[in-house]
């Protein structure tokens, strides 16, 4: 929506509501006698005011109204204003009763950001974002980013229907049972953290960072409608003939809690597949583009342990700004695990190896070992560091060594087991990141 217009419709909303002050009535004016569009949409709302005025009881809306402070105007927008002024009350329930969604406005980028201002709260019914990115908190708590291009039309506080773009949602108490709907998809919280991406073709990735989610066929595919639910590190795509399979690779922005974000054109990893075929199996790989630097995580499915430098020393300065792959830190123990990573260019992938663990033969062959170290951490709690000591912060952290691979041109390259049998349950799942 044009930024002009919406502050049109805020200007004639607190005209005709009684409440506008000198500066916004002058500028309302200004705008009115040069726009003729403006003056027949001041009509169309005035009319309005006039229809509902004869359903309300004068008495009462003497009686709980605010007083308008005079204004001048001429001709027929005067005689419009003395109405809109006795039904002050009457318009302005009308106004925001139908003027959508109340959200508070806690981040916003792009074209937005010039008339959208962080901290204020706005009426929504239909957003859409060409650039930027914007986070909303709705009045029951539930906050939603949005990365562009996105189109999301709320139908109220619990439910909102995604037409095109990627919307993650955090969900807390008071929003349990929130809802998003899709072409494809009914994607309903459990008590969580989740986002939904909605494909060219109509197809809709979802995606669970925290919590479950319930996943539906749209109604009308099927005679019994299925439903899917999903935990915390799953992934899966539902097609718009209500196929489900398992999404592999999902890609995020944000180093607190992960936002889906969609793909670039010129993406250097387009795809990354692996051999695990288990019933029910739907963890997925994340991918922060160009975002290596410290305090990235590793890992799709660990929060808390992030890529640093080691003590006393710089982050590699080779390895800022790679695409990071989050591989899942249970892939340590598959012993005949192959990784496939898509790439659309020529690039240098690098794998970081716990120093405890052996170095796999598929490295030793195809990989040099650059000499760099990074260390992941703090760790707590996890079988990975069991028997380690705490460093003088009181800290665990993991050491790895870095190798790369020149890669020549577009194709896959392919991972292989972190170990040999016997030596993961204490060793750590390799990281990867492209450049």
């Amino acid at each position: 929506m044009n930024p002009d217009h919406e502050k049109n419709q805020d200007l004639m909303a607190r005209y005709l509501a009684g409440v506008a002050d000198a500066d916004e009535v002058r500028l309302l004016e200004t705008r009115m006698s040069t726009d003729a569009a403006l003056r027949r949409d001041f009509l169309s709302h005035a009319n309005v005011d006039a229809t509902l005025l004869a359903s309300v009881q004068p008495a009462a809306i003497e009686a709980t109204r605010e007083k308008p402070k005079p204004t001048r105007w001429s001709g027929g927008v005067a005689r419009l204003a003395a109405a809109a002024a006795v039904v002050a009350v009457s318009w302005s329930a009308f106004w925001w009763n139908t003027g959508g969604v109340k959200v508070d406005v806690l981040a916003i980028s792009g074209s937005k950001a010039s008339s959208w201002s962080i901290g204020s709260t706005r009426r929504l019914r239909d957003l859409a974002l060409a650039d930027g990115a914007a986070q909303l908190r709705l009045a029951n708590g539930v906050v939603l980013d949005l990365v562009a291009p996105v189109h999301l039309r709320f139908v109220d506080d619990m439910h909102a229907r995604v037409l095109a773009g990627s919307v993650t949602a955090d969900v807390g108490p008071a929003g349990s049972g929130f809802t998003l709907d899709t072409p494809s998809a009914r994607v309903v919280d459990l008590g969580t953290r989740f986002g939904v991406s909605v494909l060219d073709d109509g197809d809709t990735d979802v995606a669970v960072f925290q919590g479950k989610v319930e996943v539906h066929e749209p109604k009308g595919t099927t005679q019994k409608q299925s439903v899917l639910t999903l935990k915390a590190g799953d992934s899966v795509r539902v097609s718009s003939q209500a196929l489900v399979r398992r999404q592999a690779l999902i890609a995020t922005r944000g180093e607190s809690a992960f936002v889906l974000e969609p793909p670039p054109p010129d993406a250097l990893v387009t795809g990354v597949s692996d051999n695990i075929e288990d019933d029910g199996f739907r963890s997925f790989y994340t991918i922060q583009r160009g975002a290596m630097k410290p305090g990235v995580r590793p890992y799709s499915t660990l929060g808390r342990p992030r890529w640093q430098a080691m003590p006393g020393t710089e982050f590699p300065a080779g390895l800022l700004g790679a695409d990071v792959i989050g591989t899942f830190s249970a892939d340590r123990h598959e012993r005949d695990l192959q990784l496939d990573v898509n790439v659309s260019h020529a690039c240098t992938v690098y794998v970081m190896l716990d120093t405890r663990g052996e170095v796999p033969n598929w490295v030793r062959r195809d990989f040099i070992d650059t000499g760099l170290r990074l260390r992941s951490g703090p760790w707590a709690g996890n079988p990975v560091v069991q028997g380690m000591t705490t460093d003088a912060n009181g800290e665990i952290h993991v050491e790895y060594v870095v190798w790369k691979k020149a890669v020549p041109t577009a194709g896959t390259i392919t991972l292989g087991p972190p170990y040999p049998v016997g030596e993961a349950t204490h060793r750590a799942m390799y990281g990867v990141a492209v450049k």
